[in-house]
C-alpha cells in the first residue's frame, strides 16, 4: 500500500491540530503551540517555543495529556509522514507513547 491510498483526518494537508494539548503537529514532525499568529513572543522562552518541538523530544507528560483520539490521529498521521521508519525502533518507540496517550481521560473516568 502507498502513502497516498492511506487516510487520516487532517485539520490541513500538511498538519494536523491536536487540540487536547493545545498545539499543531507539522508534516515535518515539528510540534507547536497553537496560538494566535498575530502575536510576537514577549520573551526568549516564548520565542524558543515558536521554534517547535520535534516529535521524538516530546515529554512523556505531552504525551499522557494528549487525548487517546488525538494520539490515534497523532500516531497516524506520523507514520504517514516519516518516510524512513526503521521497524524495530519505531515500534518500541510507538508501543511506549500509544501506553501514554489517553492516560488523563482515564483518570477523569474513574
Amino acid at each position: 500500500m502507498s502513502l497516498s491510498d492511506k487516510k487520516v483526518w487532517l485539520n490541513g494537508s500538511d498538519y494536523i491540530e491536536l487540540d487536547s494539548v493545545g498545539s499543531t503537529l507539522t508534516s515535518e514532525l515539528i510540534v507547536f503551540p497553537t496560538i494566535d499568529s498575530g502575536e510576537a513572543p514577549e520573551t526568549a522562552s516564548e520565542a524558543e517555543e515558536m521554534l517547535g518541538v520535534h516529535i521524538y523530544d516530546l515529554t512523556d507528560e505531552w504525551w499522557s495529556n494528549l487525548s487517546f483520539v488525538d494520539g490515534c490521529d497523532a500516531l497516524e498521521f506520523i507514520e504517514l509522514n516519516t518516510h524512513e521508519i526503521i521497524a524495530g525502533p519505531f515500534s518500541v518507540w510507538k508501543e511506549k507513547i500509544f501506553n501514554l496517550i489517553g492516560c488523563v481521560d482515564m483518570l477523569e473516568v474513574i
